[in-house]
C-alpha cells in the first residue's frame, strides 16, 4: 500500500510539471498583448500614439520580463514556483497566490453547497429510478436527466434568474458573497451535474440488485428500501468517485455561473484576467486546478482502496508474486 501510494505521488508530481510546461507554452502562443491591454491601444478614448506610450509600453514589458526568451521566462516562473510563490498580477501588482487565497472560500462555498444539491438528488432520484425500473417514475426521471444533461449551464442560469430574480424577485444580484446569494448558483450546479450521479447510482443498483446475497436477502423478507441500502453500501466506490470528480470539476469549472451570478471567487477573478491577458493570475489559476484535480484523483485512488479489500488484498498478492 505505501509502495502503491508513493508510486502515485510520482506520477501526480511528473503530471503537475508536465501540465505547467503546456500551460505556460499556450498561454504565451494565445493572441493579445497584456502590455497594450493595460495601457491602451492608440486611437482608443484618451490613447495617442506617442513615444512617450511606446517607451511606456518597452519600459512595462521590460519591468516585467516579457521581453525575454520564453525559457528564460519558463525558469523564472519555475524558480519563483518552488518557493510556493505564483508571481504578482500585472494589472493589480498583487500576489496572486493572496488574491486567489481571497476568492476560494467563496468557491469552496459554491461548490460545497451544489455538491449536497447534487448528491442529495442524485442519492434520492437514483434509487427512486432503480426501485421502479421500467415505470413511470423511472421512465419520468431518465427524461429529466437527459433535459438536463443537455441544457448548457449558462442557459439553465439566466432561466432560473430569469424566474427568480426577475420574476419573483426573491433573488438579489449584487457582488457579495452571502448565504442569501447562495442558494440560487449552487441549485444551478447542483441541477447540471445531478444526471451523472443519478445514472451511477441507478446503473450500480440495478446491478447489485441480481447479486446472490440481495436476492437471499429478499427471500429472508427484508423491505425494498432495506435492501436498496445494503446494495448501495457495496456500491460506495464508485459513487466516491463520482462525488469526488465532481467536486473538482465544480471548482475548476464554476467559471461561467460565478461571472453569470457574480459570485465574487476564483472563477470569476481568473475569467476576468483572461480578459486583460493577465499571464501570472491565468497561470496560477490553471496551476491550482491542475493541481487541485490531480490531488482529487490520488485521493479517490486511495479511499477506492480503503473501501473495497479486494483492491488491499490484490496489492498484497502483487507484492508476494513479485517475491
Amino acid at each position: 500500500m505505501l509502495k502503491t501510494t508513493l508510486l502515485r505521488l510520482l506520477e501526480a508530481l511528473a503530471t503537475l510539471l508536465c501540465a505547467t510546461l503546456l500551460l505556460f507554452l499556450l498561454i504565451r502562443i494565445a493572441p493579445g498583448d497584456p502590455v497594450q491591454i493595460l495601457l491602451g491601444r492608440p486611437g482608443e478614448a484618451g490613447v495617442t500614439d506617442t513615444a512617450m506610450q511606446e517607451r511606456q509600453a518597452a519600459e512595462l514589458r521590460e519591468r516585467l520580463g516579457l521581453e525575454d526568451p520564453v525559457a528564460v521566462q519558463y525558469g523564472r516562473w519555475m524558480e519563483r514556483l518552488l518557493r510556493l510563490d505564483l508571481g504578482e498580477s500585472i494589472h493589480t501588482g498583487r500576489s496572486v497566490g493572496a488574491e486567489l487565497a481571497e476568492r476560494l472560500p467563496a468557491t469552496a462555498a459554491l461548490a460545497l453547497a451544489a455538491l449536497a444539491i447534487q448528491l442529495a438528488l442524485g442519492l434520492g432520484l437514483g434509487i427512486a429510478s432503480a426501485l421502479r425500473a421500467g415505470g413511470m417514475s423511472d421512465q419520468l426521471i431518465r427524461i429529466v436527466c437527459v433535459v438536463l444533461a443537455s441544457t448548457p449551464a449558462f442557459v439553465l442560469g439566466l432561466g432560473l434568474l430569469l424566474v427568480f430574480a426577475v420574476r419573483l424577485g426573491m433573488y438579489e444580484i449584487s457582488s457579495a458573497a452571502t448565504l442569501a446569494r447562495l442558494w440560487l448558483p449552487a441549485a444551478t450546479l447542483g441541477l447540471i451535474g445531478a444526471p451523472q450521479l443519478i445514472r451511477v447510482v441507478r446503473a450500480n443498483l440495478l446491478s447489485e440488485f441480481g447479486q446472490v446475497y440481495i436476492v437471499a436477502a429478499r427471500a429472508r423478507g427484508l423491505g425494498r428500501g432495506r435492501l436498496a441500502l445494503h446494495a448501495l453500501r457495496n456500491s460506495l466506490a464508485s459513487i466516491v468517485t463520482v462525488a469526488a470528480l465532481s467536486l473538482a470539476a465544480l471548482i475548476s469549472g464554476a467559471v461561467v455561473i460565478e461571472s453569470l451570478f457574480a459570485w465574487p471567487g476564483v472563477g470569476k477573478y481568473a475569467l476576468d484576467s483572461i480578459m486583460l491577458k493577465d499571464y501570472p493570475v491565468i497561470q496560477g489559476y490553471a496551476l491550482v486546478m491542475i493541481a487541485l484535480m490531480i490531488g482529487l484523483h490520488l485521493a479517490v485512488e486511495l479511499v477506492y482502496a480503503l473501501l473495497d479489500p479486494r483492491i488491499r488484498r490484490q496489492g498484497r498478492r502483487i507484492r508476494h508474486d513479485a517475491v
